[in-house]
């Protein structure tokens, strides 16, 4: 009976969208959204809302992924910068996180395809 048990999907206490599923796939999914939430919350000060979609893990390497974001216009304003922000984007940005030493080693953020459409900022006087 036990045997039996084991070797069924759990459905409890995953959401509806998750039940039925492998529970690696279910905790892959659930990982997923945790990590979105949480780079919307250190990176939303500079980037649109991150969804799953721009998401890709690569957990156990330490990668994370993202892909497409868009820039806000008031990315920059607090660096005091002689420009502003109309547009942007980011083809891709990946962070190497080491998972097995958090406190020890650094993350590393490396970004591809970088793209700002800036324009002079107000305060500044041209002749």
């Amino acid at each position: 009976y036990m045997g039996s048990l084991l070797r069924r999907a759990p459905t409890w206490p995953f959401p509806p969208a998750l039940r039925g599923r492998p529970a690696a796939a279910a905790a892959a999914m659930v990982l997923e959204s945790v990590v979105a939430d949480l780079l919307n919350r250190f990176l939303g000060c500079y980037v649109e809302n991150l969804n799953k979609s721009q998401l890709k893990l690569g957990i156990w390497g330490g990668n994370v992924s993202l892909d497409n974001l868009l820039i806000k216009e008031n990315a920059l304003s607090e660096l005091d910068v002689p420009f502003r922000v109309k547009a942007g984007q980011i083809d891709k940005l990946t962070l190497k996180i080491p998972w097995k030493n958090l406190y020890g080693e650094a993350v590393v953020a490396s970004l591809e395809g970088l793209y700002l459409l800036v324009v002079p900022g107000a305060s500044i006087k041209y002749d």
